[in-house]
């Protein structure tokens, strides 16, 4: 008999099963399925059996409907691909359903050009208030998108804008605000730090020109509460479950904790696993001493809701010419900061006392780097974590290798593995980012991005997410990321294919180490005995399609504890 049912070892360790489970009984059964469980010790499967949420056994159609009794559901998947539930390793929920909801879409390539950017802002112009903030979403990287090469100005803001506060976000990390904002925001000549970090541009005389890098913490740009419950109750899940997603680390400003601490006692169970982690200025300076505060409250189900780490960042990202490098970025742009080099928010000094912050918390800690510099500083930062206490916390670099990555920079991030590191990325960039990158830092040095390949075989495991913000929209979609991760097929064409992966790889990447990063792989990210009942059924088999058709797959329900909290129409 192939079936697993390590049950006393692995659920009642997790404290997950009951005794009826050793009855042979389930609640639901999954059945006539083509299950890969990413599980090494038993691959594939046709048939799971589920209880209290968590997957009891794992085998043969035959043998898990000889645990069905009469009050279990059968479920008969008609021979569909079957994977564990995806885990976005990295995003940023809310504020994805805010822009997606309420910012002015000046997002490329629907929107091509400066001229239609502000069309688009005049008309939202002429609906609103006098004083009325308003948020404009561009893609990261515009200024090289647009057909002008460049971004709206603070005085083309002005003039659709005169009576209100206007914000245009190019990225995350980047935005050009017009004169009422700037007025509105304090910020005045010869100011070029804002109370939260942000960076503000000045001309040769100290004039603001408009342009504040990595400035979202200083501006009050957030939903209301209301906003927040509805989203986190309903509509985050709602989005992510038709993507085939159950789980997410959900990266949240730390004002809006409290109305999720909220949603966990009013929605027990959600339909998908928010593990939380917190921001607020960007080096991490606001926090407190004592981070118990954003713990979810004690009778909210931690398999649902549990906050997780901090997050903070060492520089801007280099689409936007703020990532912090070494070197000059090619070219010039009249958003540059100075000294062309991007932006430095995180100094060495500070970065440490942030880690050492998760550390005393015993909290796992995120630091943001981009560029090469940014890179070595986080780096450092963890090095000397790890020397102090080689197994004590939780470490991860975000993004880490994307736009650059030297020799040196993987073998210290080898070492570091073996004490706790952990890297998220985001393949999607690949089909978004390329061409910038060539344009921004020349071939040279944008030719070592992007290199999945080299990162697994060094053991790095590197989680993939999507990084929503709500700037592209279009990001949530996994397939369209493991796609590019397999063909390596980028915005400007066949980019390092020695760097492909395999389509088994791209699966580890959304799923398993997904849950290693976020120090849940006991509990999720491949399908066992004892692990929550998560899964993700395909609309075609992602493991014998062609790779460039592997974009067209979709999610075609979506389980989470073994509820099933999605169906495609």
């Amino acid at each position: 008999m192939t079936l697993t049912r390590n049950l006393l070892a692995q659920g009642f360790a997790l404290g997950l099963l009951s005794t009826s489970a050793l009855a042979g009984q389930a609640d639901v059964a999954f059945v006539n399925g083509r299950f890969w469980t990413v599980n090494p010790a038993q691959s594939e499967a046709a048939a799971v059996a589920v209880k209290n949420g968590v997957f009891v056994a794992v085998g043969t159609t035959a043998e898990i409907t000889a645990l069905a009794d009469a009050t279990t559901k059968v479920i008969d998947l008609h021979g569909q691909r079957v994977l564990p539930g995806l885990i976005d390793a990295h995003t940023h929920p809310l504020e994805t359903l805010w822009m997606k909801s309420d910012w002015v879409d000046a997002r490329y390539p629907e929107t091509p050009s400066v001229a239609v950017a502000l069309t688009n802002i005049a008309t939202r112009v002429g609906t609103s208030a006098p004083g009325d903030w308003i948020f404009v979403a561009c893609v990261s990287a515009s200024e090289n998108k647009f057909a002008e090469k460049r971004l709206p100005t603070r005085a083309e803001l002005d003039e659709v804008a005169p009576g209100n506060p206007v914000i245009l976000a190019n990225g995350a990390h980047m935005a050009v605000v017009n004169s009422k904002a700037l007025e509105a925001l304090g910020i005045t000549k010869g100011m070029t730090r804002l109370p939260k970090g942000g960076g503000v541009l000045t001309d040769a005389d100290g004039n603001p020109t408009g342009v504040i890098t990595d400035g979202f913490a200083d501006i009050p740009s957030a939903p209301k509460p209301a906003e927040v419950i509805a989203y986190y109750g309903q509509g985050i899940a709602q989005f992510w479950n038709q993507y085939g997603f159950t789980s997410m680390l959900a990266i949240t400003p730390h004002q809006v904790v409290p109305a999720l601490q909220a949603v966990s006692q009013s929605v027990k169970q959600p339909n998908i696993r928010y593990t939380v982690s917190v921001w607020g200025a960007p080096d991490g300076k606001d926090l407190p001493d004592d981070l118990s505060a954003f713990d979810m409250p004690k009778d909210a189900d931690p398999n649902y809701y549990r906050f997780a780490g901090i997050k903070a960042w060492v520089d801007g990202e280099n689409d936007a010419r703020t990532g912090y490098m070494y070197d000059p970025y090619e070219g010039h742009f009249d958003i540059d900061p100075a000294g062309g080099r991007g932006t430095l928010v995180t100094p060495q000094v500070e970065a440490n006392a942030f880690v050492d912050l998760a550390r005393r918390n015993n909290r796992l800690a995120m630091l943001h780097c981009s560029g090469d510099a940014a890179t070595d500083i986080c780096l450092t930062a963890y090095e000397r974590d790890a020397a102090a206490t080689p197994h004590a916390s939780m470490r991860r670099i975000e993004h880490f290798g994307m736009f650059q990555l030297s020799d040196a920079q993987l073998q210290r991030a080898q070492a570091l593995k073996k004490t706790g590191l952990y890297i998220s990325v985001q393949p999607i960039w690949l089909t978004e980012l390329v061409k910038a990158d060539f344009e921004n830092m020349g071939a040279e040095r944008a030719s070592t991005g992007y290199k999945f390949e080299t990162m697994i075989k060094a053991g790095l495991e590197p989680a993939a997410s999507t990084d929503m913000t709500g700037l592209y929209l279009g990001n949530i979609d996994p397939f369209k990321a493991m796609q590019a991760l397999v063909t390596r097929q980028s915005d400007m064409g066949l980019f390092e294919p020695e760097e492909a992966v395999s389509v088994q790889d791209a699966i580890r990447m959304w799923t398993v180490w997904p849950a290693k990063s976020l120090g849940e792989a006991e509990h999720r990210g491949s399908i066992e005995v004892g692990k929550l009942a998560d899964m993700t059924v395909l609309t075609q088999d992602i493991l014998s399609v062609p790779g460039d058709k592997i974009a067209e797959t979709q999610a075609a329900e979506t389980i989470v504890g073994g509820r099933v909290v999605y169906t495609r129409p």
